[in-house]
Formats: C-alpha cells, structure tokens, sequence
C-alpha cells in the first residue's frame, strides 16, 4: 500500500505525527496497539512488516477472548517511527483528536520458513488474506489471527481473532477496562462528555465565517444541492482536495426538527426507497443537514448505477450513504464555513455506521488519486476548493468533477423503427439544451438489453406526440416516433463533435433522479466552436485529436486513414499508423488464421485508455468491397452481418476503426457449426502468478501425451496461455465442447489446489487458475495468433513451442517491437492449428487406458 496515502492526508506543519518514512532499527518485528479518541473511540493494531506499519482500525478493541471476532477496518500504511507516537492531533488534521500507547512489544509468524525471510513471509499472508502472529506484549500475549472477510461490500474489511491457547480467557473481555487510570484519551473523551451535556459540544465551535448581518442563514424545507462543473483532467494542488466521484444516486438528508427526511436532488422522497438508511438517520447525535451520495455496490465490491436502479428489498445491504458534506448543525447554517472546516465538523458530527459512512478526502495529488481510481475502476474523482463556501442550486467551478470515463446526460427526444427482430424501436433520437434552445445530438442504438427495450418503450410511449419537439427538424436514421423531451438518458460516448453530435454512443440507464431542466449544453460546447469540449480534451491524449489523414493503396484497394498520429498505447506512445504497419508486416502469418471465419470487432478509438465496445454488425457504411457473412443469431433472434477479414486492405480498415486486436470465431463461413480447432484457456486469478500458468500449461501437455494428441500453445498477450488441438472442422461444438470439458478434468484432477473448474466469478476460489474449455461455443472469440493486446506494454498473443514454456518467461517477453522478427526467424509453428484434425474418440480411449 506504500505511506503514499498516509503523508497526502496529513499537514506535517500542524501535526505532530511523524513523515512517512519507510525504516526498520529493531531485529524483531514489533507491534503496538493505540488507543485513538477521533470522531469515535477505537483502537489502531499496527503490525510492523517490510519497513511500515500494517495497520487496522479496531472499533471495540482488541480481546483475549477466542470467541470474540474483533471487525478490523484495514487503513493506510503508517511509518515504523509511528509506533512511539502519542498526543494530540490537532482541530482541522485528519483523525482530529488524543492518541495513546494501549500495548506494545514483538511479535513473530506463527508459521516460519526457514526459506523464506519474517517480511516476506507476513507479505504472502497479507496477499493471502490470512495472517497468523505470536504476539510478546504486555496485554496481549499468544497467538492471533487477522482474516480477510472475503465477499464483503467493503475489501478492506477483516477480523482479529485469538487463538484458544494458555493465554486466552474465557470471560467477557473489554479492552477499555485495561487502560491507564492517567489516561489522556479518557480525560479527552470526559471532556467531550462534559462539554456536550452543558450544550457546548452541540455546536461543536469553529471560526466563525463572516456574515452581512451577522446572522444565521436558515435553509429551505427542501436544500437543493451545490453542483459541479466538468474539470479537464487531473491535477495537483495545495488550494484542492479530492474525494471519489461515486456513481449512485445524490441525497440530502435533513434531520432538523426531531424528523429525518431523506431525498433526491430534485426532492424526491428516498425513505421508502432505501428504508435500512432511512432508519439508521434516526441514530444520528444531533440535528443536521447532511449533502451525500447513496451507492450499491456490486458482487466484486464496486458501486453499481444499474443495481441501486433495480433495488428490490431484500437488496438493501448492498447500499451505503457516503457523506461528503454537512450544511446545518444544531441550529446553525455551516454553509458560510470552508470546505476544511465542514469537513471537520462532518468527522466530529456524524455517527458512522455500516450504513451511514464519513466520506474522506486527500490533500493536493489529484493526478495520482485519479490514477487509484482508474485502477480500481470507479467513475472519476471529485476537485473541491479547500476554501470553498458550500453554495446551494449553484453549478460552480469551485467543485470539479473529472471523470474517467465520458458519460454525460440527453434527453430522449424521439425514437425510429425497429428494424429485424428489435420491434420496440430501433434507435433513441437525443437532444439537449442550447441557450434555451433544443438541439439534436444524434443517434443511441446500441447498449440495451432485452428488459431496457421493453420499459423504455412503456415509458415513451405517454410522451407521444405528433410535431418534432426540435425547431429545426432534423435529419433522423429512420422513420422517427417524437416524443415530448421528459426522459433523461445517461450514455457513454468517444467524442463530441463541433456540431455537438455523440460519436459512437452507448446507452447506460435512465437517471430518474434528474430533471430535464439540468440537460443543457455548457458555453464551452456552443455551435461553430472550432475547438472539442473542455470535457472531451480530459479524456483523449494530447496528439488524439491530430487530423493527419491519409490515403493509401493497398491491394486493389484505395483506403482513407484517418488520424494516423493519434496516439493507440500512451506510455510508449505508439500510434494508430504504428498499429497498421505492424498488421501489415505481419499479414502474412496472421491472414491465414482469419481467412473465411466472421469477426467480432473490439473498437479503441481513441487508444487503449479511451472507452471501448465490441461490435458484430458491420456498419452501412463499410465499403462493398469487404467480404461479410450473414449468420443467424438465436440469442437476437435476427441476422449478423459479420465483416469477413481475408486480405491486407481489409485488416487496414478494421485496424482504422480502432480494432487493436483482432477476434475470429473458431470456425469459418463454410462450416459455421463445427470448429476447426478446441481452445483450452487457462485464465489465472490476480492471485496468480506467471509461473503458476505456466505450470498448468505443462500439466495441459502431460494429458494431451497421454492421449496421444498434440495440442500447440500460445500466450494469451494479457495473463495467460491459450492450447489449441487442431479439429479440422470434424465435430459439432457441443462434442468439442465435452471433450474439451473431459481435459480440463483431468488437469484439475492433477492440480487441484491451482486450478478450478468453477465457473461462477463469485463461488470461485481467488487464488485459482480457472481452466475455461467454454470458450468451444459458436460464435465464441479469442484473440488470434500474432494479435495485438491492448496491454501498456503492446503485447502480442505468440505462439510458444513447449520446450520454451518454462518458469521466468512472461507475456510481455512478446510485443509490437519484437514480433515479426521472432516470427521471420521460427516461421509460423501455430500452421499445424489449421491442418489435420484429431480423432476424439481414439484420444479418449487413449486417456482410459492411460487410467
């Protein structure tokens, strides 16, 4: 985790807390407990391992008791010298409050390798979720255990246990009864006490801000929200700090006048909504008015917009208010006070819980909390002036949103005609404001699920009207239905034109919350601006938008490429004209494992970074002389008008499109139902290591051996490694299928603590290889031999002999640099795929009489 963290929330110049640094002076291990009084009391467990303190924040205290299960919030890494570290931590500082040494002394693994070092031991239980430590203090003594609650809404969330062993007991134990009877946090928690029961820590003083005339400013019975404008990228700066931008639902919650009232933006009641955050208000201290985002969060632990739409009741532990913002306490408006200061007072005032939680901050690195958030794939972060003044109903500069991926807000303005099997409708004709004006910004067609076409069209169907709602009527894809502009889509889009169009939309979901008012076209969008968006410069690199067009023959064949500098891969910056030429130069060996099977199109228009999305239907626009299949889909229940790629042009134009890896369907247009090879994917958890899926790939050999098959290995160009066994096109899919099922068993039954079969992301182990023989499915892709990754490191998907296949190779030891050389030299040793298939039935008996 690093003291990164650690040394940005805190002010070394008003704290006494020691810099982050990283050391080690004592031979054993130490660790400390302190006793913290901030916004609440709890207890800080810090265990000393490679240079920091590991550190968990213990609510109730540690206990000798085996059958307590302490829950232990993992936080920051602090610095070794913290361990020494008591006193007070100042008004306006992250964890505001007294801090003491409850215990301390050395600990030591419970389960030591002589192989292996104390830290780097403790660092593979640590990965592993799992610690066991022998702690030698002078209040606690013997073995423990932190565990990972695994599955959980929160992944920093563990529990302390102790072991039944000669030093634990069997009574009630209560860390508080052990602590000094000088206590200093004590004597700070009886001051908060006394203070609150003569009214004084009702108000919890701060400076006051200056007022015209010197009165409180009251709220109205209905607070709408201080609004943020866009940001253009992230940055860095001592005047700003930075909170996670959550995709969820915003909310106030009033909790004045002995009632609590929770609702949306525009006033909306949420209590019967979320009733398990409703009643938990009711536990809150004093008389607030709270500013907040309400989140549900999916299996893997990431808020979710499309669960917290679809909440049903039984749903409800899924849900989280994060409170941000406090704007009313006790009888005094807080919106005259500075960010920092209602911060403060939002520590000090709320009352967290599992379903009420303070929302934190970090001081002065946007770029690389920006970078933390791209990394654990949330929507962007939030830029707020520390010296800002909390303005009601105001859109203001003051607070920035900076968004990783481009979403923005259009009304639904009409819809055109299904076309096929989609009978609702076809596309959503979308609008929005101009200087009080309704303009067209195009066309979303893509992004609904079956459920999303069947409301959408009940819900537009009342909108109905017969006049464009546009003063310029404009020029639609197909025969358009009006609608009245009441309904607010949110979409995902690569680009918006000069002419304020969407380029290559994506619907995500309705946003009930918002009103239609709010769905205007900022002044830096306006028509005739010569420049892209503010918004949109966020989101693509510095040369993304170059206008270097050229054109190119190739083949019989004239081509446009457009943009050729704009940058594909951003840290070696490799451009969309580097991505072509390596195609080209690898046309020879890569065509022949295309020719004749349909393509699924992987599209990065603006890089690697930039928004992707998969698609199958070749566009009306793709030129005639591109060979395309038509192919039946059950699931669509209408016909796919597959691009075909069986020359160099054509690679050239998909890899235009933004097509940086090519995906073929394992069997081709003359035998769409029966493979011309079996696909044996060995797909690692993060968990996992290289080494570990080189090791299956090996067991993968042992069993095709002994069914006296030969199966030929490429890296995968991400984290693992693809065995094909060529077919010939002998079989039906669901054979390929079970036999493929059949190796796959026999592999897991080999290594059964490495690999998994288990399909389910939720019920499979995270420490487990799982070995996918699925992906023998018609119409079912992979990326192909010599493709192109999007990867940073530009991989590329190389076939590998089996001798080569061995510890201390990795996917990136193949890339854009080094490939062709390599394939020049060895020819193509993946030909074989494509020859002369196996006799299942012989392999089986084979394999039986192996058994």
């Amino acid at each position: 985790m690093g003291l990164e963290v650690y040394n940005q929330k805190r002010n070394f110049k008003e704290t006494a807390e020691p810099e982050g640094k990283k050391s080690r002076k004592s031979k054993k291990l130490q660790f400390v407990v302190q006793r913290h009084a901030a916004s609440r009391l709890h207890y800080d467990f810090r265990l000393e391992v490679d240079g920091v303190l590991k550190s968990w924040a213990v609510p109730k205290g540690p206990s000798l008791n085996p059958k307590d299960k302490r829950l232990a919030m993992m936080v920051e890494d602090h610095p070794f010298a913290y361990r020494t570290f008591e006193g007070t931590i100042p008004k306006g500082n992250y964890g505001a409050g007294e801090v003491e040494i409850w215990d301390k002394g050395y600990y030591e693994p419970l389960n030591k390798s002589k192989d292996k070092s104390l830290d780097k031991l403790m660092l593979e239980e640590l990965e592993e979720g799992s610690l066991k430590v022998v702690l030698h203090g002078e209040k606690l003594k013997g073995e423990f255990a932190l565990v990972k609650i695994k599955n959980g809404n929160q992944e920093n969330a563990w529990l302390l246990i102790k072991h039944n062993d000669d030093h634990a007991v069997t009574k009630k134990y209560d860390a508080e009864k052990y602590t000094d009877k000088d206590s200093k946090v004590t004597a700070y928690l009886e001051s908060k006490k006394k203070s609150k029961s003569t009214g004084k820590e009702k108000v919890i003083l701060l400076p006051k801000a200056s007022s015209s005339n010197g009165k409180e400013r009251k709220l109205a019975e209905t607070v709408v929200p201080m609004l943020c404008k866009i940001g253009e990228k992230p940055f860095d700066s001592k005047e700003w700090a930075f909170e996670i931008k959550w995709d969820g639902y915003r909310a106030i919650a009033d909790l004045r006048n002995d009632k609590v009232q929770l609702y949306s933006r525009n006033g909306l009641d949420f209590s019967r909504k979320f009733p398990k955050i409703y009643n938990s208000l009711k536990l809150q201290s004093y008389e607030m008015v709270l500013d907040g985002e309400i989140v549900a969060y999916d299996a893997q632990g990431k808020p979710s917009f499309q669960r917290i739409q679809h909440l049903d009741e039984d749903d409800q532990q899924a849900v989280i208010f994060q409170v941000f913002d406090i704007l009313w306490l006790n009888g005094h408006s807080t919106q005259e006070l500075t960010y920092l200061q209602r911060k403060e007072l939002l520590s000090e005032a709320l009352v967290a819980n599992e379903v009420v939680q303070y929302h934190d901050f970090v001081l002065e690195h946007g770029k690389a909390f920006f970078k933390e958030a791209q990394r654990l794939g949330l929507e962007g972060i939030i830029a707020k002036k520390v010296d800002s003044y909390y303005s009601p109903k105001v859109r203001t500069s003051e607070w920035l949103k900076i968004k990783i991926e481009q979403t923005e807000e259009a009304l639904i303005c009409g819809f055109t005609e299904g076309k096929g099997s989609r009978t609702k409708f076809g596309s959503l004709v979308l609008g929005k404001y101009l200087d009080n004006e309704l303009v067209f910004c195009g066309h979303v067609g893509t992004g609904f699920k079956e459920k999303d076409l069947n409301e959408l069209h009940s819900q537009m169907l009342p909108l109905v009207r017969k006049t464009s709602p546009f003063p310029k009527v404009p020029k639609t894809n197909g025969k358009t239905t009006w609608l009245t502009p009441e309904l607010v889509a949110e979409i995902k889009f690569t680009e918006l034109t000069k002419d304020l169009i969407y380029r290559h939309p994506v619907f995500l979901h309705l946003r009930e919350d918002k009103d239609k008012e709010e769905v205007y076209f900022s002044a830096d969008d306006k028509l005739g601006d010569t420049k892209t968006s503010k918004a949109m410069k966020t989101q693509t690199t510095s040369s993304s938008t170059s206008k270097k067009d050229i054109s190119k023959t190739i083949g019989s064949q004239k081509l446009k490429l457009t943009n050729q500098d704009k940058i594909y891969f951003p840290e070696l910056e490799i451009t969309k004209a580097e991505v072509i030429d390596y195609y080209q130069s690898m046309s020879k060996f890569i065509l022949p494992h295309l020719k004749d099977r349909p393509q699924s199109l992987n599209r990065f228009p603006n890089g690697i970074h930039g928004m992707s999305f998969y698609q199958k239907d070749a566009a009306e626009a793709t030129p005639d002389w591109i060979a395309r299949e038509e192919v039946f889909s059950e699931s669509t229940d209408k016909y796919i008008d597959y691009i075909v790629c069986n020359d160099k042009a054509t690679l050239a134009y998909l890899n235009n499109l933004g097509c940086i890896e090519m995906n073929p369907w394992t069997s081709k247009t003359a035998s769409l139902d029966k493979p011309s090879y079996l696909v044996l994917d060995l797909d690692p958890s993060d968990n996992n290591t290289f080494d570990d899926v080189i090791e299956t790939a090996q067991m993968v050999k042992y069993i095709l051996d002994q069914a006296k098959i030969e199966g030929f290995a490429k890296t995968s160009g991400s984290t693992g490694i693809h065995v094909y066994v060529p077919m010939n096109a002998k079989y039906a899919f669901d054979q390929v299928k079970d036999f493929g099922h059949v190796l796959m068993q026999m592999v897991q039954m080999k290594l059964p603590k490495l690999t998994t079969l288990e399909r389910s992301l939720q019920k499979r182990d995270k420490n487990k290889i799982y070995l996918d023989y699925l992906q023998n499915r018609r119409g079912q892709t992979l990326a192909s031999v010599y493709s192109l990754r999007p990867k940073k490191e530009a991989s590329v998907s190389m076939p590998i002999t089996w001798e080569e296949l061995k510890t201390g190779m990795r996917p990136g030891d193949f890339n854009i640099y080094n490939a062709l050389e390599r394939v020049q030299k060895m020819g193509d040793i993946f030909k074989p795929v494509l020859g002369k298939g196996v006799d299942i039935l012989k392999a089986i008996k084979n394999l039986e009489y192996e058994k």
